[in-house]
């Protein structure tokens, strides 16, 4: 999923790709279109974005339950969010791709009406409005400014300890860019890891997709 905010609003477009298709395919996308005319018509500043999914398969007691994968600013440190805060804050960013998901279908442009990769705008002080969820619950530094590239890490719980660290596997070979239309990353070829090792194949997922709550739907 990718996620636009500023003061006025958010633009949420689901880039439906996965781990293997990032890797070997890059990405180069524009989110130029109606929807996203309608968040810059907001006259919003101070944009910032970012790449984010999230995957829930229990609890998060335990590492791969709850499985995470986003962008990280360069201020950002890798591995200081403690198990608590991760696993709240990424079941309240499932929520919110749900609802984005729900008042694209009201208004018309949502799987009801066919469309795949959902595209919607959130005004400040609704529930469609990301900030927040983006930074998971502000206790990560998961956005950039515009034109600024970031790093790709997946996240997981370390275990049943709320004040320990969760797991982080930081994709040192990617940056992701996003220039204001449209969103870039080179192909790495990179082979990905073993599932045993990072369980990075569990949702099938990196950051750019919310592939999985569409079948659960």
């Amino acid at each position: 999923m990718f996620i636009a905010y500023n003061d006025k609003g958010s633009f949420t477009k689901d880039l439906g790709i996965t781990t293997n298709q990032f890797l070997v395919q890059g990405l180069n996308v524009s989110v130029l279109g109606s929807e996203y005319s309608r968040f810059q018509a907001l006259g919003g500043t101070g944009t910032v974005w970012s790449l984010q999914a999230t995957n829930q398969n229990d609890f998060g007691a335990n590492p791969f339950e709850i499985n995470t994968w986003i962008t990280k600013n360069s201020s950002q440190v890798a591995g200081n969010l403690t198990n608590a805060l991760f696993n709240n804050a990424s079941q309240n960013l499932a929520g919110f791709f749900a609802q984005s998901d729900l008042s694209a279908n009201n208004a018309g442009i949502g799987l009801d009406a066919g469309v795949n990769n959902i595209e919607w705008t959130g005004l400040v002080g609704t529930e469609d409005y990301a900030n927040g969820y983006t930074n998971l619950g502000n206790t990560y530094g998961a956005s950039s400014a515009v034109g600024e590239a970031a790093d790709i890490v997946y996240l997981t719980s370390s275990g049943p300890f709320a004040s320990s660290k969760v797991l982080v596997v930081p994709f040192t070979t990617v940056q992701v860019n996003f220039d204001g239309s449209t969103i870039t990353a080179a192909a790495t070829l990179a082979p990905i890891p073993e599932p045993s090792t990072y369980a990075m194949l569990m949702a099938g997922l990196v950051g750019l997709g919310f592939v999985a709550r569409r079948r659960q739907a």
